[in-house]
């Protein structure tokens, strides 16, 4: 019991370090639950940011036509790093650029073109291009049926037919979508928030007991080096599972999630990564010499890999390189499972094939790590269990 009332106070005095991931996570889940509470039933316009460049009254006619259907919002920066970043922290949806000479070009009966920047998979890109396409097509059909009329006349007629209005419903299955995908991105705040946790935690205990007197005095108990280290290993893994029992029920609840079938597969999902965090915690902290190791690890590898690997940023809108990169990462592949958890609504084969091999990639990790882990104990002499028996005879 005195190594386990060591490793507590050891967890007590560290206890600023060790609850910072868990404060992140509900600083950001905060912002995410916000989401989940908004039932949209009926179709609503984007909120969107035109940057006209034409100013002729064709282009400003069809920027009456979108600001009628959706919510027109002005930007102070209009840089490129501006737009980037409303579109990064949804404050618009869809940001359309009308280029120059438009409006000449499309009465000459030219084929024309708009620019047009959204996040990817999102709904509002369709909803704004229809209206788009719904106002370029009706003009041109009255522009080449009534080649006599000049531009005011057709404006006139396009804008008359495009005046009626109609209300579409969003089905239950779109709705089940939108709410998985926003559970799915609270369960990968898990992959920095529970990964920090864990990895600090087990980095304090070990450097700890590494020190120079607590290793030469733990040298001297009556208590074995192998027993020793089975208890600290004992205690650092009851120590993960106490934190991401913690986190798993702090999620349940943020997300309001009943005890279903999805429900269980992002605990299931977690649990998995959990696997992956103890590995690599066990690994680098058997390693490390000193606690500033511990900021870096959490700066540089934890923090890194969710940058990546659609953790902060999702996937999409990543390059593909850097893509390719994170998939050497373990965090990539659990944000994966995530997105796959949000956007499926019938649990096929199809699914439990792809579910069940990205998560064999992160038991991989798993196993790679704790290989490694072992060698590097072989090395250091301390893992008996490869070392072979050797006799020795005395002649007389």
């Amino acid at each position: 019991m005195t190594i386990y009332n060591a490793i507590i106070q050891i967890i007590k005095k560290n206890k600023g370090v060790l609850l910072l991931g868990l404060l992140i996570t509900v600083v950001i889940t905060f912002f995410y639950a916000g989401q989940l509470k908004e039932e949209q039933s009926d179709l609503t316009g984007a909120k969107i940011v035109i940057l006209n460049q034409d100013n002729s009254e064709i282009s400003q006619s069809l920027v009456t036509q979108l600001t009628q259907r959706n919510q027109q919002i002005q930007l102070k920066d209009t840089s490129q790093k501006g737009l980037d970043d409303a579109l990064y922290f949804e404050r618009v949806d869809y940001i359309l650029t009308i280029p120059k000479n438009f409006g000449s070009d499309l009465w000459a009966g030219k084929k024309v073109t708009v620019d047009s920047q959204t996040k990817p998979g999102t709904f509002s890109k369709t909803l704004v291009d229809s209206n788009i396409n719904s106002f370029l097509n009706t003009f041109e059909t009255y522009r080449s049926q009534m080649a006599g009329s000049d531009q005011a006349d057709i404006l006139a007629l396009t804008n008359d037919t495009l005046v009626q209005k109609g209300t579409v419903k969003f089905d239950q299955t779109y709705q089940q979508k939108k709410r998985q995908g926003l559970v799915g991105n609270i369960f990968n705040l898990l992959a920095y928030g529970l990964f920090s946790t864990i990895f600090s935690g087990y980095a304090v205990i070990n450097l700890a007991f590494n020190r120079k007197e607590i290793r030469d005095r733990n040298s001297c108990s009556p208590i074995s080096r192998r027993k020793l280290s089975r208890r600290i290993s004992t205690a650092s893994l009851v120590y993960s599972m106490v934190c991401f029992l913690i986190f798993m029920v702090y999620m349940v609840i943020v997300t309001e999630s009943g005890w279903d079938v999805i429900t269980g597969y992002f605990i299931l999902n977690s649990l998995i990564f959990l696997s992956v965090m103890v590995s690599f915690s066990i690994l680098v902290t058997s390693i490390m010499k000193n606690s500033e190791s511990i900021a870096g690890i959490n700066n540089v590898f934890i923090m890194g890999s969710c940058f990546i690997g659609g953790i902060f940023v999702p996937s999409e809108i990543l390059p593909d390189f850097v893509s390719k990169i994170a998939a050497f990462t373990p965090t990539y592949w659990f944000a994966q499972n995530n997105l796959l958890l949000g956007k499926t609504v019938v649990f096929n084969q199809a699914f439990k094939e792809q579910f069940l091999q990205q998560s064999l990639i992160l038991c991989a990790f798993t196993a790679v790590f704790l290989v490694i882990h072992l060698i590097s104990m072989k090395e250091k002499g301390g893992l008996k269990i490869f070392g072979k028996k050797s006799t020795v005879s005395l002649e007389s």
